[in-house]
């Protein structure tokens, strides 16, 4: 096999590599998502976003992050990540709007009752 032969395979097998971990990635966070999420706040996992420097959070730029778990109508989960000015109410739901990429782009407190049924039973 010549030298030429080899480094084309290897850059080949590289980039499946990278490209199954990319896919991995944005399927277990909300990297690729898109659509109507759901979920529930538990002030456990918030993160209070640092403005001396020493943590940056890339999602947000509020001094609130949160990192939870959400659902879709369909029952499909992901972890996801989204900024709030303030720290929310414990145990209130909130719907979510997704872009690929660009994660959380807008939330909204909703009551129990709006919740599709999947979701809530996967947050509940």
């Amino acid at each position: 096999m010549s030298k030429g032969k080899a480094l084309g395979i290897a850059a080949v097998l590289v980039v499946i590599i990278l490209g199954a971990g990319f896919f991995y990635l944005g399927f277990s966070t909300n990297l690729l998502s898109s659509g109507t999420y759901y979920t529930k706040v538990d002030n456990a996992h918030v993160a209070e976003n640092d403005s001396t420097g020493d943590v940056i959070h890339l999602q947000s730029s509020e001094p609130f992050v949160y990192q939870l778990p959400a659902a879709n109508q369909d029952g499909h989960k992901i972890e996801a990540s989204f900024g709030a000015a303030h720290e929310l109410r414990q145990d209130a739901y909130l719907e979510l709007k997704l872009e690929p990429l660009r994660g959380v782009v807008y939330w909204e407190e909703v009551s129990p009752e709006d919740l599709p049924s999947k979701a809530a039973d996967i947050l509940d």
